[in-house]
C-alpha cells in the first residue's frame, strides 16, 4: 500500500472517530429524574414551608428511589422560565413525570406553560388552578384556618395578658385564613376557659414579604412592646425575625413571652442554641401544615401513575394539619391538650365552623 493510501486511510478514521464523538456530544441522554421542583421565592432555608416540601421530596427519594431536581427563583419573575425549562428537558430524552409548583404566586407561571406542554403533568401546592381548563395540572390546597384554630386555642389558654399577636408574610386571603382560625382559637378558648366571659385582644401585622426577617423581627417587637405575650408566625422566611424578637424581648419583659412557629416543627429555633436544642425554648408550638405529605403523594403518585389532576385537599381529617408536640422541651398542661382534642373533634364533626378571613 503506497504513502497516500495509509494517509487517506488514516484521514478517513480520523473524521469518523471525530464524526462519532460529535454525534455522542449532541445525542440527549436519559432524565435521572422523575421529577422537577420549582420552590417559593422564600427558598430553602426558610425551616417552614419550602423546607417541608423539600423534606417530603427527600423522603420520596429515601423510601421510593425517586429522583428529584430543584430551582430556587429569586423572584417572580423567574418561575415561567424555570418551569418552562423543565418542561422543555432539552436535552433529556424523557420528560418529568411531575412537575411541582410551590406557592400560590405560581398559578399564572404554571397555566401559562401547561397550555404550552398538555403532554406534561404539573402540580401546584397552595393554589387552585381550574382543571376544566388545564386538565394536566393537579392543586393542592390545605385548611389552615382549621390548623390555625388549635394553636390558637393553645394561645387562648395560655396568655397571661389577654393580647396576642400575629406576625403574617403579606396581607393577602391565604395568609388571612391562617389568622383568622388562630384569632378564633384563641378567642374560644380565652372566652370560656381562661377569661369567662372576655376576648381576646388580637393585632395583626404583614411583612410584605416572604424573606425579611429584619422586619419580621421589627414587627413582632412592636407587637411584644405592645402587650401581646404571644405572637403566631405565619410568614415564611421572614417568620424567623418573630423568633429573634422573641428572644430579645423576654430579656426585659415581665411576663412570659411566646412565639408559635407555623408549616415545620419549630420548637427547636425557640431554645437558646437551635443546633443543639434543649429546653427551655420560647416557642409554645408549631401549627404544622404538612406540605411534606402533599409532595410526597404527589411525586409517588406521579411515578407509579396513579396521579391524577384535580383538586387535593389536605385537612384536619385526612392529616393534612396538626400541631407540634415536643415533650423533650415543652410540656403543655394535661388540660390544655385534652382542650385542643376536643375542638379538633368539633372541627372534624363540623360542630365548630372555623372563619377564613377576619
Amino acid at each position: 500500500m503506497n504513502k497516500n493510501a495509509i494517509i487517506a486511510i488514516v484521514v478517513i478514521v480520523v473524521i469518523g472517530v471525530a464524526g462519532f464523538g460529535v454525534y455522542l456530544m449532541i445525542q440527549p441522554v436519559h432524565n435521572p429524574n422523575e421529577v422537577a421542583i420549582v420552590f417559593a421565592t422564600g427558598g430553602l432555608g426558610d425551616k417552614s414551608f419550602n423546607d417541608g416540601v423539600l423534606e417530603g421530596a427527600t423522603k420520596a427519594h429515601t423510601e421510593n428511589n425517586i429522583n428529584f431536581t430543584y430551582s430556587e427563583p429569586a423572584a417572580i419573575s423567574d418561575y415561567e422560565s424555570m418551569i418552562r425549562g423543565y418542561a422543555a428537558h432539552a436535552g433529556l430524552i424523557e420528560s418529568y413525570a411531575l412537575i411541582i409548583s410551590v406557592g400560590f404566586d405560581q398559578a399564572d407561571a404554571v397555566m401559562a406553560v401547561a397550555s404550552d406542554y398538555p403532554d406534561q403533568q404539573f402540580a401546584i401546592i397552595d393554589m387552585f388552578i381550574d382543571p376544566t381548563n388545564y386538565t394536566n395540572v393537579a392543586s393542592v390546597l390545605f385548611s389552615e384556618n382549621e390548623g390555625s384554630a388549635l394553636v390558637g386555642a393553645i394561645a387562648g389558654l395560655t396568655t397571661v395578658t389577654g393580647e396576642v399577636g400575629f406576625l403574617g408574610g403579606m396581607n393577602i386571603p391565604l395568609i388571612r385564613k391562617f389568622a383568622a382560625g388562630y384569632f378564633w382559637g384563641a378567642n374560644y378558648t380565652y372566652n370560656n376557659f381562661t377569661n369567662p366571659g372576655h376576648y381576646i385582644n388580637a393585632t395583626a401585622q404583614y411583612v410584605g414579604g416572604w424573606a425579611d426577617i429584619p422586619t419580621g423581627k421589627s414587627l413582632s417587637l412592636g407587637m411584644y412592646t405592645g402587650g401581646a405575650d404571644i405572637i403566631f408566625a405565619a410568614a415564611g422566611r421572614s417568620g424567623l425575625g418573630a423568633f429573634e424578637a422573641v428572644k430579645e424581648a423576654n430579656a426585659t419583659s415581665t411576663e412570659k413571652l411566646w412565639v408559635i412557629g407555623v408549616d415545620s416543627p419549630q420548637m427547636y429555633l425557640g431554645c437558646a442554641d437551635p443546633d443543639n436544642p434543649a429546653p427551655p425554648t420560647l416557642c409554645l408550638t408549631s401549627m404544622l401544615k404538612r406540605v411534606d405529605v402533599a409532595a410526597f403523594d404527589l411525586m409517588y403518585d406521579a411515578v407509579v401513575g396513579t396521579w391524577v389532576s384535580g383538586l387535593k385537599f389536605y385537612d384536619l381529617s385526612n392529616g393534612g394539619h396538626s400541631y407540634e408536640i415536643n415533650e423533650a422541651l415543652l410540656t403543655l398542661p394535661a388540660s390544655v391538650i385534652s382542650t385542643v382534642a376536643t375542638i379538633w373533634t368539633g372541627i372534624n364533626n363540623h360542630v365548630f365552623v372555623i372563619p377564613t378571613d377576619y
